[in-house]
């Protein structure tokens, strides 16, 4: 068993973080406009409000992988 990596940095850990607040902040104020502002497409906000989180958690997947790939090439 290779022993884990160094932590990063807490500034990468904050970036990681405020782009998956970016990401939920766009898709929520488009959840938003839909939800309350264009009310000609019910339903619609729900659409948006589930891609939004579904986007930042295929965010955090990839950047789950992307840590073991970098695990698998430094041992």
């Amino acid at each position: 068993m290779t022993a884990p990596p160094s932590p990063e940095t807490v500034t990468t850990y904050l970036e990681d973080g405020a782009r998956i607040a970016g990401i939920l902040l766009v898709w929520g104020v488009l959840t938003w406009f839909f939800r309350y502002g264009l009310t000609a497409f019910p339903g619609l906000d729900v659409v948006f409000g589930f891609v939004g989180v579904l986007n930042a958690v295929l965010y955090v997947a990839y950047r789950t992988l992307d840590y073991h790939h970098a695990l698998a090439e430094d041992g």
